[in-house]
């Protein structure tokens, strides 16, 4: 098995500055091709290795100790329109074993201070929710925020047949957005606050409430923020898969905090949710040292999610240690090794290595 992820390891590697080194003119003469202030067209893709002593308790649970697996294969077209680029656009489309689409909406950007969009996106509870998966430190999004912010975990995104909704922390809906008392070269508070459907991506509403998502953050200089997210809604209540016409209230917050430096980035973020009679809560902290900026990350993670706060053996935490090779724009080999202890299915360990190409 050492030797199966050994040579992973060097085929993620080969494969990565093959591409590189021999595709780096095509894709820069493509995209040149195709770049305009009205049209722009980028992408990214996810291969992952994945190593687990025990794969039913992986943060993907797997049938095999060991698989290779295509996550994702995603293309983004964005522009802007119109006098002073006011108007802009954003269509984003999954092309990976799952296909489906990811983002879709339209925005009116008239100045630094107001923004509007309407459409489906991320919506932006918590720090980490907005963040592109591209960009998060870890190859794995931060399970307790998953949970309590629509991502994979989170319970209360059902369509009406039983079925579960693919849940990216994306909803459909009306924001409004702005950053305020500019400052130097920066702002001092930013803000978001929108309306959404509240049943997840791609799902038509499923009852006649619309969930509000307000978020403010403050900033002391240019390299911190920090502040908060509520979340205000309703979702239909399930037994046995079948909507009972009950609309139970969700109340969410999130405080947190975000430090980017030229050398070192630390983020911390607590949650808590109560859904119904159901509370939840969670908090996490990352710690990314740049060992060689633009090349080189050393990456320290711990999360922790407690599924009912009423039972102390509902939680699990995981910690992460990890490295990232960046060895083109946006387009690294990262490995990771996570131990997960969870109060209900045991104790693991897990080495998963992902290979991201973007264009």
């Amino acid at each position: 098995m050492k030797n199966l992820l050994a040579i992973a390891i060097c085929l993620c590697m080969a494969v990565g500055v093959s591409y590189a080194q021999n595709n780096g003119d095509k894709i820069q003469k493509f995209k040149n091709a195709f770049q305009s202030e009205a049209f722009q067209l980028s992408g990214y893709g996810h291969l992952q290795y994945n190593l687990s002593e025990y794969p039913e308790r992986s943060i993907s649970p797997a049938k095999a100790n060991n698989s290779i697996d295509i996550i994702r294969a995603l293309v983004i077209a964005n522009g802007k329109l119109g006098i002073n680029n006011q108007f802009g656009y954003t269509l984003m489309f999954d092309f990976g074993p799952n296909a489906r689409l990811f983002e879709l909406y339209g925005e009116w950007l008239p100045s630094k201070g107001f923004n509007v969009r309407f459409g489906q996106f991320k919506t932006p509870f918590t720090i980490e929710n907005p963040m592109s998966l591209s960009r998060i430190e870890t190859i794995n999004p931060t399970r307790s925020m998953s949970a309590m912010a629509g991502g994979g975990g989170d319970f209360n995104q059902w369509e009406p047949d039983g079925k579960s909704v693919a849940k990216t922390g994306r909803d459909a809906g009306l924001q409004l957005s702005g950053s305020l008392f500019p400052i130097h070269d920066f702002f001092r508070m930013e803000y978001f606050a929108g309306l959404f459907n509240g049943a997840g991506m791609n799902v038509k509403d499923n009852n006649n409430h619309k969930d509000f998502i307000g978020t403010v953050y403050f900033y002391p200089d240019k390299t911190f923020k920090l502040g908060g997210s509520v979340y205000l809604g309703k979702y239909p209540e399930y037994m046995q898969f079948r909507l009972m016409g009950n609309n139970l209230l969700t109340r969410r917050w999130t405080v947190g905090a975000e430090y980017k430096g030229s050398r070192f980035l630390g983020r911390a973020e607590y949650i808590e949710s109560t859904d119904g009679d159901l509370k939840r809560n969670g908090y996490y902290g990352v710690f990314m040292w740049k060992y060689v900026p633009d090349k080189w990350e050393i990456v320290g993670k711990y999360d922790y999610y407690n599924s009912d706060m009423l039972f102390v053996d509902k939680s699990f935490y995981d910690i992460t240690l990890g490295v990232n090779y960046y060895f083109a724009h946006l387009s690294r080999i990262q490995l990771n090794y996570i131990y997960t202890d969870d109060q209900v299915i045991g104790k693991n360990n897990a080495l998963s290595v992902q290979l991201q190409l973007f264009f």
